[in-house]
């Protein structure tokens, strides 16, 4: 962050120092709110890898839900990278061990019976249909809460509020994506292709969340993407209980450029 800072100059005249300090004063600063539907909203994870040769279809198919007119409202796509495809020569930059272990705890809940990838998770529980070309099966129904946040550059402050008391322990779940991403592919699977990613989870956080009745709060650190070349992004947040991956409810939307003075 840039500040402007303000010294003082030593009075020469008169034998009286004057003392300042330094005014932390951001020249702007990022500020967004994203707020999820009063109804529940399909989260969609895709597990793929630029190793492997039956990912770019499942990545073409993503594409096409960038211009949506229901994406953020009824349902959110995220494109996960594993990393279990990097031993045959080619590592995935997008690729993250930690995404490798969140698509096996589904499996080892009983959500999953497969680890592979293209790999499709919808609401917490496996969904083959894209195999058989079916469309995406979105449920329909009220919000079990309502989840505002707020982003103020590399910080963001969830709210989610209950329509009852919540007895569970939370974990509040924020992801970067990004959009428009090319690479080209020297090894492995998909030598010599071009590959165009979206909804791509560049960075990936999560909290437990305190609890008071019908609300939990939460506050983080947005982790930096400063590594990709992102030219358009978006911010997802999700809560699950702490021992169950299954989302509760979702809220995200494209990060825009505006700034507050």
């Amino acid at each position: 962050m840039r500040f402007r800072v303000l010294f003082c100059v030593f009075n020469r005249i008169f034998p009286i120092i004057t003392l300042c300090s330094a005014l932390a004063a951001p020249t702007s600063v990022l500020s967004q709110e994203i707020k999820s539907p009063s109804t529940k909203v399909n989260l969609l994870e895709v597990y793929t890898s630029q190793g492997c040769s039956s990912c770019p279809p499942a990545e073409d198919w993503l594409t096409q839900f960038e211009n949506n007119s229901r994406l953020w409202n009824e349902f959110i796509p995220l494109n996960f990278h594993v990393d279990y495809w990097d031993y045959l020569g080619w590592k995935d930059p997008f690729a993250s061990d930690k995404f490798s272990t969140r698509q096996r705890n589904f499996k080892r809940l009983g959500l999953s019976k497969t680890v592979a990838t293209p790999g499709f998770i919808l609401n917490g529980q496996a969904w083959n249909g894209w195999f058989y070309r079916q469309a995406l099966p979105l449920t329909e129904q009220n919000a079990p809460g309502l989840i505002t946040a707020t982003l103020k550059d590399d910080l963001v402050s969830v709210n989610y509020r209950a329509a009852s008391q919540i007895r569970q322990s939370l974990t509040v779940n924020v992801a970067v994506l990004g959009f428009n991403l090319a690479t080209y592919i020297k090894r492995g699977e998909n030598r010599g292709k071009e590959l165009i990613h979206d909804f791509v989870v560049l960075a990936h956080t999560e909290k437990p969340m305190m609890t008071v009745n019908t609300t939990a709060i939460a506050d983080l650190t947005v982790p930096s993407i400063s590594q990709f070349n992102a030219k358009k992004t978006a911010l997802v947040v999700w809560v699950a209980d702490q021992s169950n991956p299954i989302p509760i409810q979702a809220a995200g939307d494209w990060i825009t450029d505006t700034k507050s003075p």
